[in-house]
Formats: C-alpha cells, sequence, structure tokens
C-alpha cells in the first residue's frame, strides 16, 4: 500500500536493516492510487544494509533459483527465508517453496 509505505518508510527501512538481505518487491497497490516518489526503492535508499534490492516476481524466482543452484549457497539448513507483505504474495510460496525443496 502506498499511503502505509509513505507513512512508515522509516520503520520499515530500520527493521529490514537488521536482516542479512532484503529483497523487496514493487508496492501491491491494494485499491490505491500511486503516491508519487512512494516505491520500494524509497525504502532502500533509506536503508544501511547494503544487500537489498527491488525485484519484481519473476525476477525474485530466478535469483532464487541462481542462489539454489550456485555454489555459495550448498547447504540452506539453518537459514530463514521471509515473505511478508499484502495482496497476492501468497502466488509466491509454492514457487519459493519448491525451489528450496529440490
Amino acid at each position: 500500500m502506498y499511503s502505509r509505505t509513505k507513512d512508515f518508510a522509516d520503520g520499515f527501512a530500520e527493521a529490514l536493516d537488521k536482516a542479512d538481505e532484503v529483497i523487496l518487491l514493487p508496492i501491491y497497490p491494494a485499491r490505491e492510487l500511486p503516491i508519487d516518489g512512494v516505491t520500494s526503492e524509497m525504502i532502500t535508499k533509506k536503508m544501511k544494509n547494503k544487500m537489498r534490492c527491488v525485484l519484481n516476481k519473476e525476477e525474485l524466482l530466478n535469483y532464487l533459483l541462481v542462489l539454489k543452484s550456485s555454489s555459495i549457497s550448498e547447504d540452506f539448513n539453518g537459514n530463514v527465508f521471509i515473505t511478508a507483505g499484502a495482496g497476492d504474495i501468497d502466488t509466491l510460496i509454492s514457487p519459493i517453496n519448491e525451489i528450496f525443496s529440490n
């Protein structure tokens, strides 16, 4: 939601800075019109953590596939992957689970 992002961008950035890596998706509009300048990139610009980016759904799934197949992440045991958001974020649960399960 654009209004929520606008109102809580500083708090979102502060909380997300605690993660090792953050991948944000574009803002889900939730029946709102876009607000000029309010984007997911707005949050990343406020973050201190340099391990952050904004990807669309397809880019996220491709990133996870590459990560899974790379020698960098031979073992996902002990890692936590959190999906949180509004709207249709739940449509990513099955594809992400499939990536991590194989």
